[in-house]
């Protein structure tokens, strides 16, 4: 899903990652939830599976063609395909740009503000903003509308009939009215997150959510992104075999913590 941002990323992995050509994929695994990517050096990246739409774009069972050509592939020739249009490709390039960015992140460390726990405990949220939430986080959707003036919810293609959920189309039209803007990481991958980003200019925070948000933060934070709400993969192999039986969200919590990462005030 090539845009500026993917590009970006790539661009500067490839600039700062030491040795970065001799970094390798050890494992892939394409779960029903996520998609995980185990590199060579240690470190590993996640990314949503989309299982659905993959299923829709090829008319048949989720069925990888790129089985069995993945482990000893060099990192980067597979980060590349973060930017096709491809969305099985995409994912696992994804993933693996987002194990790659962790190489980056851990070097800069002196940069960011790594905050423990849930992102909602850290964007400030009040009685007089209205919020606007793009993806459906349920888990989310109560905690925000209780401090919120008002609340948003775009899903795309949503069939749900909640109070305050449109069509991901109303984007254009709600977004630059929101104070508040919250964005799952899913829209890195599925290519909407540049258009997204220049329609939050006027808000005050403006949120990345989810596992699939490992990608360097200084992309985001450069195009008004306030926090990035991710994990930080504390035991690699518990999050493979989570993520190979099949596992969501919550089985990822044995194996990850959830950070939020902000921008480093400069004084």
């Amino acid at each position: 899903m090539a845009g500026r941002i993917v590009e970006e990323a790539l661009t500067r992995v490839k600039s700062i990652v030491p040795a970065i050509d001799e970094i390798v994929v050890d494992q892939v695994v394409m779960g029903l939830g996520y998609t995980g990517v185990r590199l060579s050096d240690g470190h590993s990246g996640l990314c949503y599976t989309f299982q659905n739409e993959i299923a829709h774009a090829t008319r048949r069972c989720q069925v990888s063609d790129l089985a069995g050509t993945l482990a000893g592939t060099p990192a980067l020739t597979l980060a590349e395909k973060a930017k096709s249009w491809e969305i099985r490709e995409s994912v696992v390039g994804f993933a693996t740009l987002n194990a790659l960015s962790q190489i980056v992140i851990e070097q800069k460390l002196e940069d960011y503000t790594i905050l423990n726990g849930d992102v909602i405990n850290h964007i400030a949220l009040t009685k007089e903003d209205v919020a606007a939430l793009v993806g459906y986080i349920g888990p989310l959707v109560p905690h925000i509308r209780a401090k919120v003036k008002k609340l948003f919810i775009l899903e795309r293609a949503s069939t749900r009939r909640e109070e305050g959920i449109l069509p991901d189309t109303a984007c254009d039209q709600i977004l630059p009215l929101a104070d508040v803007v919250l964005i799952t990481g899913t829209a890195l991958v599925n290519g909407t997150i540049d258009h997204l980003l220049e329609l939050t200019t006027n808000a005050r925070e403006v949120v990345i959510i989810g596992a699939s948000a490992g990608i360097l933060p200084e992309v985001l934070f450069e195009r008004g992104v306030t926090v990035v709400g991710g994990v930080k993969i504390m035991d690699a192999n518990k999050m493979m075999q989570i993520v190979s039986e099949g596992g969501g969200t919550p089985a990822l919590k044995s194996a990850v913590q959830f950070i939020s990462i902000k921008p480093k005030t400069k004084n």
